[in-house]
Formats: C-alpha cells, sequence, structure tokens
C-alpha cells in the first residue's frame, strides 16, 4: 500500500491503511506500507494500491508498470476535491479497481474521472475503537478543566478543507454566555497558512485551544472527557474516520451538512450555518438524556453498519478479482 505520507505520521490515511493491512491479513493476504514518495525503496510486491488518487496513485502507475504487476486505487478524500491534474487522471484511468468510501464519493470520483459506475466499487470504511489509554491522564499539551467544564472536541488535522475556526466563529457567541463552554482543536498541523491563521485566532478566544497531535493511544481520554464531537469539514470521502471512533465511544456528534456526512453520522446530526451549529450544541449540552440518547443510537449504526469483517471481505474479493486480471 503506497500512502501519500510516512508510515508513522498521524494521519487519517495511515488509520486506514492499518486497519486494511489488518483486515487483508486476516484473508491470507500479506500488506506492506509504504509511502510514495520513497519509490526507490519499495518492496516487491504482486499488487500495488494506492491511498489517494492525486498523491499516491500516479507513483503506483509508476511502480507497477516497473516491478510488471497491477494496481488498485483507493480515494481518500481530498482527492475528490477540485480538479485532478493529468497524472492523476492517468493513473486511475490504468488501474485494475477503483475504491472509494461511499456512494457520495463514487458520484464525484466519477464526475472527476468518468467511466462507468461500475468502475467504482463502494466499500465502507470499518469503524475500529479507539484503544484504551495507559492512564488516566489528559495527553501533553491539554490545558487544566475544571469539573464542571463542557467539552466540545474536534478531533481533526489542521488544513482549509477541514475548516477548523469555523468552529470557533460558530461558537464564540455562545461561550460568552456560557463560561464552562470549551472547544479543543485536536490535531497536526497539515497546512502552515491555516495553522498560522488559527494559532492567531485563538489568541482572542481563551475559551478554546489546539491541543496539537495527540497519539491515538491517549484520543480516547479526550473523547470520553468530551460533552461531545464536532466536525466542521468543508469535504469527505466518506464518514470520518474521528466520527465513526467519536461513535463507538458513545458520545454525540454534530457536523457539517456535506455528502459524506449525511451518509453518517446522519441528517439529524447535520447543521447548515453557524446560528443552527449553536442551538444544536446548547440543545445537547442542556439534554444530557437526550445527549445520551442519540450517541446510543449512533453507537449501534457504527456498529452494525460500519463492521471490520464486512471492510475485509470486500477488500479481499476486489483484491483477489485485480490479481487474476494481472
Amino acid at each position: 500500500m503506497l500512502l501519500p505520507c510516512a508510515v508513522d505520521a498521524p494521519r487519517g490515511n495511515v488509520t486506514t491503511a492499518r486497519r486494511l493491512a489488518q483486515g487483508l491479513a486476516r484473508h491470507r493476504h500479506e500488506v506492506l506500507l509504504h509511502e510514495a514518495a520513497e519509490l526507490a525503496s519499495a518492496p516487491g510486491a504482486d499488487l500495488v494500491v494506492a491511498l489517494h488518487a492525486g498523491h499516491s496513485a500516479p507513483a503506483a502507475a509508476a511502480l507497477a508498470a516497473e516491478r510488471g504487476c497491477g494496481y488498485l486505487v483507493l480515494f481518500t478524500g481530498t482527492d475528490l476535491n477540485g480538479r485532478p491534474n493529468a497524472a492523476a487522471r492517468q493513473a486511475v484511468q490504468g488501474a485494475a479497481a477503483c475504491v472509494v468510501l461511499g456512494p457520495a464519493a463514487a458520484k464525484r470520483a466519477r464526475q472527476l474521472h468518468g467511466g462507468v459506475p461500475e468502475r467504482y466499487t463502494v466499500i465502507r470504511q470499518a469503524a475500529v475503537a479507539l484503544p484504551e489509554p495507559p492512564d488516566r491522564e489528559m495527553p501533553p499539551g491539554c490545558p487544566a478543566l475544571a469539573a464542571e467544564d463542557e467539552l466540545i472536541l474536534m478531533p481533526t488535522g489542521i488544513r482549509a478543507v477541514k475548516a477548523p475556526r469555523q468552529a470557533l466563529w460558530a461558537l464564540a457567541p455562545l461561550a460568552a454566555k456560557r463560561p464552562t463552554l470549551r472547544l479543543w482543536i485536536a490535531g497536526p498541523e497539515l497546512e502552515a497558512a491555516e495553522a498560522e491563521a488559527l494559532r492567531q485566532e485563538l489568541e482572542t478566544a481563551p475559551w478554546a485551544c489546539w491541543t496539537g497531535p495527540v497519539p491515538r493511544d491517549r484520543l480516547l481520554t479526550l473523547v470520553r472527557r468530551s460533552a461531545l464531537v464536532i466536525s466542521t469539514s468543508r469535504s469527505e470521502g466518506g464518514p470520518p474516520n474521528a466520527l465513526l471512533e467519536a461513535a463507538l465511544a458513545r458520545r454525540a456528534i454534530l457536523a457539517s451538512d456535506i455528502p459524506a456526512h449525511r451518509e453518517f453520522p446522519g441528517p439529524e446530526q447535520l447543521y447548515q450555518d453557524h446560528a443552527q451549529l449553536r442551538r444544536l450544541v446548547e440543545g445537547l449540552l442542556d439534554d444530557p438524556s437526550g445527549r445520551g440518547r442519540d450517541a446510543a443510537k449512533l453507537r449501534e449504526a457504527v456498529r452494525t453498519g460500519y463492521s471490520q469483517a464486512a471492510e475485509a471481505m470486500a477488500w479481499s474479493r476486489v483484491v483477489a478479482a485485480a490479481l487474476e486480471r494481472v
């Protein structure tokens, strides 16, 4: 599997790749992860899977041509934004198969790259519960919380498409009248310009903070301490790992009204503007019982609809079919 980042980076693509590798291993496939930018040291393989059509697929096409094997393309999200360049289009066209994470992503991929609908296989990404933390201590970089503080958590990498500053703008009026409100944005810096803009905004928002990247084995502590988890993202390739993980941890969720979020968490949890987000947040904070019921429904939806077994089986079939065509 070729990744658009280092194989140990705190990125959603790494989480996805490791989960897929574990699932395929249960179906007797040996899977190795490798960074697309380091092709010279790529190990031998019978099939290459590119995570991200723009950043990894051209490298996968080159590697497959050199090694005489086939390759697949998995659209992971940001590769569905804007117009693909010529190298990405050519790589997608030459792939043995293309995989998308949901119906909305399939529609968008076809708009960008053409082809018959059957060329795009929809495989829902599985939800995997966050690991139990080694202790109950907050991760380094997190400020102190009082018992009465109401924490809103946004687990996301800092880049423009995730729109982290939207949460600050939307919730500022609520924080002004609700002094116990806290907003924590937890994730790595992915775009320097967006990160700098966020730092400047936070200087005038003492009720909010950016924790920086949080190790995966410590993230559950933050999720459990939060009252609810939100996503202000402008675009996703499928239901985000962060929201699926929050649901498994029995946390209520609110998210922007975009196609991937309509698939999960679903219409009842979506907002269309800042005023609606404030109303929904305030309503959930004032109704712990209702918040708990919403969280229970979301957890059941994830448990039954985003299983690891179903994802692994679907991927094993796609891989087997691609290997037959090589």
